[in-house]
């Protein structure tokens, strides 16, 4: 099959590349927050100082964690955009990415921030076009 006319082969890469970056930044952020909640929860010596850096250690694993998950489903869009037989895993993936990135729409509506509402919609577009660039690339196979 000739690649160029693959359909959302060029979705793929794109969006893959931007969770690429975007996961690389969250992991560092990620880092930064288990080091500095450790830095505070030794430096504190008080018993908040030292609550508040656990949690910030917690979600800086849970942080870290998701933008590894990010990066993997960046990277095989990038390796396999040029490859139909593999997107119905890309879509799955996608489908997954949708589904986070919905739970946490519902959860930016529990807060009073408007901003944070509009972030997570935002944060709806690249998986959409993720599973949609996939589901383009699996109709190429037909």
């Amino acid at each position: 099959m000739n690649e160029t006319r693959l359909k959302g082969k060029t979705m793929l890469k794109v969006v893959g590349i931007l969770y690429i970056i975007f996961a690389a930044l969250s992991i560092l952020t990620g880092l930064l927050a288990v080091v500095g909640g450790a830095a505070l929860g030794v430096a504190g010596g008080e018993s908040l100082a030292l609550g508040l850096g656990v949690v910030a250690m917690v979600l800086g694993v849970i942080a870290i964690l998701s933008s590894v998950f990010s990066l993997v489903v960046g990277i095989l869009g990038v390796k396999w955009c040029n490859r139909p037989d593999k997107a119905g895993a890309l879509f799955v993936l996608g489908v997954v990415l949708i589904v986070l990135a919905a739970l946490n729409l519902l959860s930016a509506f529990s807060s009073d921030s408007s901003a944070s509402v509009a972030g997570s919609v935002l944060g709806l577009v690249l998986p959409v076009l993720y599973t949609l660039g996939a589901w383009q690339n699996k109709q190429s196979l037909q």
